[in-house]
Protein backbone atom coordinates (compact mmCIF):
# COMPACT_ATOMS: atom_id res chain seq x y z
CA UNK A 1 0.00 0.00 0.00
CA UNK A 2 1.23 3.44 -0.88
CA UNK A 3 2.15 6.01 1.91
CA UNK A 4 1.44 9.46 1.73
CA UNK A 5 5.05 10.46 0.95
CA UNK A 6 4.93 7.93 -1.65
CA UNK A 7 2.25 9.43 -3.58
CA UNK A 8 3.54 12.63 -3.36
CA UNK A 9 6.51 11.47 -5.15
CA UNK A 10 4.49 9.95 -8.24
CA UNK A 11 2.18 12.80 -8.21
CA UNK A 12 5.02 15.28 -9.09
CA UNK A 13 7.27 13.02 -11.36
CA UNK A 14 3.82 12.17 -13.40
CA UNK A 15 3.24 15.84 -13.58
CA UNK A 16 6.88 16.59 -14.86
CA UNK A 17 6.65 13.86 -17.18
CA UNK A 18 3.07 15.13 -18.25
CA UNK A 19 4.83 18.18 -18.75
CA UNK A 20 7.33 16.89 -20.64
CA UNK A 21 4.82 14.84 -23.10
CA UNK A 22 4.36 16.44 -26.88
CA UNK A 23 0.30 15.72 -26.63
CA UNK A 24 -1.33 18.75 -25.18
CA UNK A 25 -3.87 16.50 -23.55
CA UNK A 26 -1.66 15.87 -20.91
CA UNK A 27 -0.94 19.39 -19.62
CA UNK A 28 -3.88 19.26 -17.54
CA UNK A 29 -2.59 16.03 -16.03
CA UNK A 30 0.21 17.83 -15.38
CA UNK A 31 -1.44 20.51 -13.19
CA UNK A 32 -3.11 18.79 -11.09
CA UNK A 33 -0.74 15.74 -10.29
CA UNK A 34 2.06 18.08 -9.70
CA UNK A 35 -0.24 20.68 -7.45
CA UNK A 36 -1.66 17.33 -6.11
CA UNK A 37 1.63 16.12 -5.10
CA UNK A 38 2.53 19.16 -3.16
CA UNK A 39 -0.42 19.21 -0.98
CA UNK A 40 0.65 15.58 0.11
CA UNK A 41 3.75 16.34 0.80
CA UNK A 42 2.59 18.78 3.50
CA UNK A 43 -0.07 16.36 4.79
CA UNK A 44 2.86 13.60 5.06
CA UNK A 45 4.04 15.94 7.53
CA UNK A 46 1.23 16.76 9.70
CA UNK A 47 1.24 12.44 9.52
CA UNK A 48 4.57 12.30 10.95
CA UNK A 49 3.77 14.68 13.86
CA UNK A 50 0.54 12.85 15.10
CA UNK A 51 0.91 11.12 18.23
CA UNK A 52 0.69 7.47 18.03
CA UNK A 53 -2.67 6.34 17.95
CA UNK A 54 -4.48 9.09 17.17
CA UNK A 55 -5.59 8.25 13.47
CA UNK A 56 -3.55 10.30 11.70
CA UNK A 57 -5.29 13.06 13.82
CA UNK A 58 -3.80 16.05 12.37
CA UNK A 59 -4.09 15.18 8.81
CA UNK A 60 -7.85 14.61 9.51
CA UNK A 61 -10.72 16.92 8.81
CA UNK A 62 -12.63 16.54 11.50
CA UNK A 63 -11.45 15.64 14.83
CA UNK A 64 -13.42 13.99 18.21
CA UNK A 65 -11.94 13.95 21.63
CA UNK A 66 -11.48 10.43 23.66
CA UNK A 67 -11.47 9.28 26.91
CA UNK A 68 -7.74 6.69 27.55
CA UNK A 69 -8.46 3.85 30.06
CA UNK A 70 -6.17 6.26 32.84
CA UNK A 71 -9.07 9.27 32.19
CA UNK A 72 -6.63 11.15 30.25
CA UNK A 73 -8.69 12.86 27.12
CA UNK A 74 -6.51 12.81 24.11
CA UNK A 75 -7.97 14.03 20.14
CA UNK A 76 -8.13 11.07 17.22
CA UNK A 77 -9.03 11.52 13.82
CA UNK A 78 -12.84 11.20 12.48
CA UNK A 79 -13.45 9.96 9.03
CA UNK A 80 -11.85 9.14 5.52
CA UNK A 81 -11.71 13.11 4.91
CA UNK A 82 -8.20 14.89 5.18
CA UNK A 83 -7.94 18.69 6.13
CA UNK A 84 -8.00 21.27 3.17
CA UNK A 85 -5.52 23.94 1.82
CA UNK A 86 -7.23 26.24 4.33
CA UNK A 87 -6.78 23.06 7.28
CA UNK A 88 -3.37 22.85 6.29
CA UNK A 89 -2.63 26.20 6.59
CA UNK A 90 -3.95 27.01 10.02
CA UNK A 91 -2.21 23.62 11.85
CA UNK A 92 1.09 24.29 9.94
CA UNK A 93 1.08 27.91 11.75
CA UNK A 94 0.07 25.76 15.29
CA UNK A 95 3.09 23.82 14.84
CA UNK A 96 5.66 26.14 13.30
CA UNK A 97 5.66 24.53 10.62
CA UNK A 98 6.96 26.81 7.73
CA UNK A 99 6.89 27.03 4.03
CA UNK A 100 6.84 29.38 1.36
CA UNK A 101 2.76 29.89 1.51
CA UNK A 102 3.41 32.89 -1.48
CA UNK A 103 4.52 30.38 -3.56
CA UNK A 104 2.31 27.70 -2.41
CA UNK A 105 -0.94 30.03 -3.62
CA UNK A 106 0.65 30.47 -6.62
CA UNK A 107 0.29 26.98 -7.20
CA UNK A 108 -3.14 26.41 -6.26
CA UNK A 109 -4.27 29.26 -8.19
CA UNK A 110 -2.64 28.03 -11.39
CA UNK A 111 -3.96 25.05 -10.82
CA UNK A 112 -7.56 26.59 -10.51
CA UNK A 113 -7.09 28.59 -13.62
CA UNK A 114 -6.38 26.17 -15.62
CA UNK A 115 -9.05 23.82 -14.74
CA UNK A 116 -11.57 26.27 -14.82
CA UNK A 117 -11.39 29.70 -17.11
CA UNK A 118 -7.51 29.14 -18.84
CA UNK A 119 -7.10 27.17 -21.69
CA UNK A 120 -5.42 23.95 -20.49
CA UNK A 121 -2.78 24.54 -23.14
CA UNK A 122 -1.36 27.65 -21.30
CA UNK A 123 2.29 26.19 -21.61
CA UNK A 124 3.47 29.35 -19.56
CA UNK A 125 1.51 28.39 -17.10
CA UNK A 126 2.54 25.16 -16.27
CA UNK A 127 6.09 26.22 -16.58
CA UNK A 128 5.44 28.97 -13.77
CA UNK A 129 3.65 26.15 -11.48
CA UNK A 130 6.51 23.52 -11.39
CA UNK A 131 9.03 26.98 -10.80
CA UNK A 132 7.31 27.68 -8.12
CA UNK A 133 6.61 23.82 -6.96
CA UNK A 134 10.80 23.43 -7.50
CA UNK A 135 11.41 26.29 -4.60
CA UNK A 136 8.65 24.76 -2.66
CA UNK A 137 9.65 21.23 -2.62
CA UNK A 138 13.19 22.05 -2.41
CA UNK A 139 13.45 24.38 0.90
CA UNK A 140 10.25 22.16 2.44
CA UNK A 141 11.89 18.41 2.13
CA UNK A 142 15.08 19.91 3.69
CA UNK A 143 13.86 22.00 6.32
CA UNK A 144 10.98 19.97 7.62
CA UNK A 145 11.18 16.66 6.15
CA UNK A 146 15.08 16.50 6.44
CA UNK A 147 15.36 14.68 3.38
CA UNK A 148 17.06 15.89 -0.10
CA UNK A 149 14.56 16.84 -2.33
CA UNK A 150 16.75 15.65 -5.49
CA UNK A 151 17.09 11.98 -3.65
CA UNK A 152 13.54 11.85 -2.50
CA UNK A 153 12.26 12.66 -6.42
CA UNK A 154 14.61 11.19 -8.31
CA UNK A 155 18.07 12.60 -10.26
CA UNK A 156 15.83 12.66 -13.58
CA UNK A 157 12.57 14.33 -12.56
CA UNK A 158 14.83 16.56 -10.06
CA UNK A 159 17.05 18.10 -13.13
CA UNK A 160 13.82 18.39 -15.05
CA UNK A 161 12.30 20.76 -12.88
CA UNK A 162 15.67 22.69 -11.95
CA UNK A 163 15.80 23.21 -15.77
CA UNK A 164 12.17 24.58 -16.65
CA UNK A 165 12.36 26.86 -12.60
CA UNK A 166 15.40 28.83 -13.67
CA UNK A 167 14.69 29.19 -17.49
CA UNK A 168 11.54 30.96 -16.41
CA UNK A 169 13.13 32.87 -13.16
CA UNK A 170 15.97 34.71 -15.85
CA UNK A 171 12.94 35.44 -18.16
CA UNK A 172 10.63 36.65 -15.34
CA UNK A 173 13.52 38.57 -14.14
CA UNK A 174 13.82 40.21 -17.67
CA UNK A 175 10.20 41.07 -17.80
CA UNK A 176 10.24 42.72 -14.66
CA UNK A 177 13.31 44.80 -15.23
CA UNK A 178 11.40 45.82 -18.41
CA UNK A 179 8.58 46.71 -16.55
CA UNK A 180 10.16 48.78 -14.03
CA UNK A 181 11.21 51.64 -16.49
CA UNK A 182 7.43 52.51 -17.11
CA UNK A 183 7.39 55.90 -15.20
CA UNK A 184 4.11 54.33 -12.67
CA UNK A 185 2.24 57.03 -11.31
CA UNK A 186 2.75 56.05 -7.79
CA UNK A 187 4.29 53.60 -5.65
CA UNK A 188 0.89 51.48 -5.87
CA UNK A 189 0.91 51.26 -8.87
CA UNK A 190 4.53 49.91 -9.24
CA UNK A 191 3.57 47.69 -6.89
CA UNK A 192 0.43 46.43 -8.23
CA UNK A 193 3.10 45.81 -11.76
CA UNK A 194 4.33 42.47 -10.51
CA UNK A 195 1.05 41.28 -10.82
CA UNK A 196 -0.08 41.77 -14.33
CA UNK A 197 -0.62 38.77 -16.29
CA UNK A 198 -1.68 37.85 -20.20
CA UNK A 199 -5.30 38.70 -20.62
CA UNK A 200 -5.34 35.48 -23.18
CA UNK A 201 -3.12 33.18 -21.72
CA UNK A 202 -2.65 34.79 -18.04
CA UNK A 203 0.66 33.91 -17.91
CA UNK A 204 2.95 36.67 -15.99
CA UNK A 205 5.64 36.75 -18.90
CA UNK A 206 4.76 40.29 -20.37
CA UNK A 207 6.37 43.05 -20.33
CA UNK A 208 5.71 47.25 -22.38
CA UNK A 209 6.30 46.95 -26.60
CA UNK A 210 7.83 50.16 -26.01
CA UNK A 211 9.00 52.55 -23.21
CA UNK A 212 7.86 56.22 -24.08
CA UNK A 213 8.43 59.29 -21.34
CA UNK A 214 5.03 59.25 -19.76
CA UNK A 215 2.91 56.59 -19.14
CA UNK A 216 -0.55 56.39 -20.38
CA UNK A 217 -3.43 53.69 -19.66
CA UNK A 218 -3.28 52.59 -23.28
CA UNK A 219 0.00 51.54 -22.93
CA UNK A 220 0.96 48.84 -24.95
CA UNK A 221 1.95 45.59 -23.44
CA UNK A 222 2.92 41.74 -25.11
CA UNK A 223 3.01 38.56 -23.70
CA UNK A 224 6.66 36.64 -24.86
CA UNK A 225 4.72 33.14 -23.55
CA UNK A 226 1.65 33.85 -26.11
CA UNK A 227 2.56 36.80 -28.51
CA UNK A 228 -0.40 38.24 -27.25
CA UNK A 229 -0.92 42.41 -27.11
CA UNK A 230 -3.13 44.52 -25.01
CA UNK A 231 -3.51 47.75 -23.28
CA UNK A 232 -2.43 48.19 -19.54
CA UNK A 233 -6.16 49.24 -19.02
CA UNK A 234 -7.29 45.33 -19.67
CA UNK A 235 -5.27 43.69 -17.44
CA UNK A 236 -4.80 46.70 -14.63
CA UNK A 237 -7.75 45.89 -12.62
CA UNK A 238 -7.55 41.87 -11.68
CA UNK A 239 -4.04 42.99 -10.85
CA UNK A 240 -5.01 45.91 -8.37
CA UNK A 241 -7.31 43.09 -6.81
CA UNK A 242 -4.79 40.80 -6.29
CA UNK A 243 -2.23 42.89 -4.99
CA UNK A 244 -4.39 44.59 -2.48
CA UNK A 245 -6.41 41.38 -1.90
CA UNK A 246 -4.72 40.88 1.27
CA UNK A 247 -5.21 44.09 3.06
CA UNK A 248 -8.85 44.63 1.40
CA UNK A 249 -9.39 41.11 3.50
CA UNK A 250 -8.08 42.21 6.59
CA UNK A 251 -9.88 46.25 6.64
CA UNK A 252 -13.24 44.05 5.90
CA UNK A 253 -13.08 41.38 8.40
CA UNK A 254 -10.99 43.64 11.26
CA UNK A 255 -12.00 47.23 10.36
CA UNK A 256 -9.93 50.19 9.31
CA UNK A 257 -9.71 51.92 6.04
CA UNK A 258 -9.98 49.64 2.77
CA UNK A 259 -6.55 50.30 0.61
CA UNK A 260 -8.51 50.86 -2.67
CA UNK A 261 -11.61 53.37 -3.32
CA UNK A 262 -14.54 53.85 -5.82
CA UNK A 263 -13.46 56.54 -8.25
CA UNK A 264 -15.94 58.91 -9.01
CA UNK A 265 -14.13 60.27 -12.54
CA UNK A 266 -13.96 56.65 -14.39
CA UNK A 267 -16.50 54.72 -12.15
CA UNK A 268 -13.55 51.86 -11.38
CA UNK A 269 -12.58 50.58 -7.35
CA UNK A 270 -9.08 51.76 -8.84
CA UNK A 271 -8.10 54.54 -6.40
CA UNK A 272 -5.10 53.48 -4.31
CA UNK A 273 -5.81 55.21 -1.11
CA UNK A 274 -2.68 56.16 0.39
CA UNK A 275 -1.39 57.09 -3.30
CA UNK A 276 -4.13 59.27 -3.56
CA UNK A 277 -4.34 58.50 -7.20
CA UNK A 278 -6.80 56.23 -9.26
CA UNK A 279 -4.55 54.29 -11.21
CA UNK A 280 -7.24 53.62 -14.09
CA UNK A 281 -7.61 57.10 -15.01
CA UNK A 282 -4.84 59.28 -12.85
CA UNK A 283 -7.20 61.75 -11.25
CA UNK A 284 -7.42 62.31 -7.55
CA UNK A 285 -10.43 62.98 -4.95
CA UNK A 286 -11.37 66.59 -5.08
CA UNK A 287 -12.70 66.53 -1.64
CA UNK A 288 -10.59 64.82 1.45
CA UNK A 289 -12.11 65.91 3.72
CA UNK A 290 -15.65 66.90 5.36
CA UNK A 291 -16.05 70.73 5.32
CA UNK A 292 -18.61 70.08 8.36
CA UNK A 293 -17.31 67.49 10.61
CA UNK A 294 -13.28 66.86 8.92
CA UNK A 295 -14.01 63.44 8.05
CA UNK A 296 -12.33 61.74 5.16
CA UNK A 297 -14.39 61.68 1.84
CA UNK A 298 -14.56 58.15 0.10
CA UNK A 299 -14.85 58.09 -3.64
CA UNK A 300 -18.82 57.78 -3.11
CA UNK A 301 -18.97 60.78 -1.16
CA UNK A 302 -17.37 62.95 -3.53
CA UNK A 303 -21.33 63.51 -5.01
CA UNK A 304 -21.71 65.78 -2.24
CA UNK A 305 -19.48 68.55 -2.99
CA UNK A 306 -17.28 68.37 0.02
CA UNK A 307 -19.87 66.91 2.74
CA UNK A 308 -19.61 63.45 3.80
CA UNK A 309 -22.68 60.94 3.54
CA UNK A 310 -24.00 61.71 7.10
CA UNK A 311 -23.54 65.62 6.75
CA UNK A 312 -25.35 65.75 3.26
CA UNK A 313 -27.95 64.09 4.92
CA UNK A 314 -28.58 66.22 8.09
CA UNK A 315 -27.98 69.22 5.58
CA UNK A 316 -30.75 67.93 3.27
CA UNK A 317 -33.23 67.05 6.29
CA UNK A 318 -32.47 70.84 7.89
CA UNK A 319 -33.98 72.39 4.74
Amino acid sequence: MKTLLGNAIDSIQIGVEDHESDDPRRVLSAVRNISAGVLLLFKERLRQLSPDGSDDVLIKQFIRPARDKDDSISFVGKGSKTVDVQQIKDRFKDLGIKTDWTRVEAIIKVRNDVEHYVSIESESRVKELIADTFAVVRDFVSDELDLEASELLGEETWLAMLQVSEVYEAHRKECLAELEQLKWWSPGMARTAEYLRCVHCESDLIKPQTVGKRLSITQRIVCTACGGAMDLIDIIQPALDECFYADQYISMSQGGNPPLDYCDECSTVTYIVDDGICITCGSGHKHLKCIRCGQGLTGEEQQYRGLCSYCEHQATKDK
